[in-house]
Parts: structure tokens; sequence; C-alpha cells
């Protein structure tokens, strides 16, 4: 079974909307789906060949089918881990929490794109340094991941990559 983790949000009113690419099976039998969530805490929904085809949640650390007479536990499970892999809800939190006195916001692009803005009155070259030789430890899983760092005011800037 293939799965990939490509990823697109987008701002709703709701929140934040995530779309997940999902690949299932193997060779010429694999099929394409996505996983769209419209904002946090709502239920995802698997949209196969343009349609809804199920909707899964996870209550209780569980993932359970909402709505889909298709789809069955197994895939239900494989889906929710699937989702559960994806490390988009947590690096942004552990950015924050790590350098907590020079981190004011952590704005995801996709999986692979973060935007970073620091607070004011710190030491940019300094956290640059900190930054730049540290941020491959908090990276779980390693994948090509671009961080475009802002200073609080937006006058200065630099670039680090983990891949």
């Amino acid at each position: 079974m293939e799965q990939n983790a490509n990823e697109y949000m987008t701002q709703t009113e709701s929140g934040k909307m995530v779309v997940l690419d999902y690949f299932f099976g193997e060779g010429e039998n694999m099929q394409a789906y996505q996983l769209i969530r419209f904002a946090e805490g709502e239920a995802w929904n698997v949209v196969f060949d343009g349609r809804l085809w199920a909707s899964v949640r996870k209550d209780k650390s569980k993932w359970v089918k909402v709505i889909g007479e298709t789809i069955d536990d197994a895939q239900v499970y494989d889906i929710g881990k699937f989702i559960d892999a994806q490390h988009f809800n947590l690096l942004p939190s552990k950015i924050k929490s790590h350098w907590r006195e020079y981190v004011a916001e952590v704005i995801m692009i996709t999986d692979s794109e973060y935007i970073i803005v620091t607070l004011p009155d710190i030491s940019f070259e300094r956290f640059q340094k900190m930054f730049c030789s540290f941020i491959k430890e908090l990276v779980e899983d390693p994948w090509p991941i671009n961080f475009k760092v802002y200073n609080s005011e937006f006058t200065d800037e630099f670039f680090a990559r983990v891949s």
C-alpha cells in the first residue's frame, strides 16, 4: 500500500481546511483519494473520483466511520492511521513550545512549507543560528521542509530547509 502526504491547507470561515492526498493499493490497482477536513474538530471526508465516499472521525482515540456503506473497518483504520501519521498538527506547536521566547507564530502553508514570525525585541541573528542548528531535531520523520522565518516587523528574514 502506497500512501502520500501531499497536503493543501486554506483558510475558511470555520477554520483551516486541510486536504491530504491518500493513495491506496499498489501498481495498476492504486487509487487516489482525497481526505478533506473543513475545520478542526470536524470529520474527515474521504473523496474518490470527485464524490464523497465516506466520512471518518476519531472518537475516544479510535477511528470510526461516520458515513459510507462501502468502506470497511480495515480501511477506516488505515485512513485514520495515515491521518495520525501526518505531522501538520504537531510541528507548529513543537516549534512554538521549543522557542517560546522567540516565536510568535508558526503558519503552515503545506506539510513541506512553513512561515515563522518571531516575537519583537529578540536577537534575530541569534535565533537564526539556534533555529538552523536545531530544527532537524524537532522534525521526527525528516521529509523536505522549507521554513521562511521573518522578524516581527517583517524587515528581516532567513530560509532554512530540512530534508
